[in-house]
């Protein structure tokens, strides 16, 4: 994914908003992200993801 064209953050504001993150208890902090809603779908979604995960090869992978 070529990420040139996407406006950058400053490296002071990434570093306010780690730490404010930290003071809020956040794991991850995402601080260009404003809609915390897009954040609690992207982890429930992965949640989804790893629940229907099995210690077995998935179907795709066998051979025919």
């Amino acid at each position: 994914m070529d990420l040139s064209a996407v406006p950058r953050m400053s490296a002071d504001d990434v570093v306010t908003a780690g730490l404010r993150g930290l003071d809020l208890g956040e794991v991850v902090v995402a601080p260009g992200v404003a809609d915390t809603g897009l954040l609690d779908a992207v982890f429930a979604a992965d949640l989804a993801a790893f629940d229907g995960q099995s210690p077995a090869l998935a179907s795709r992978y066998r051979e025919q």
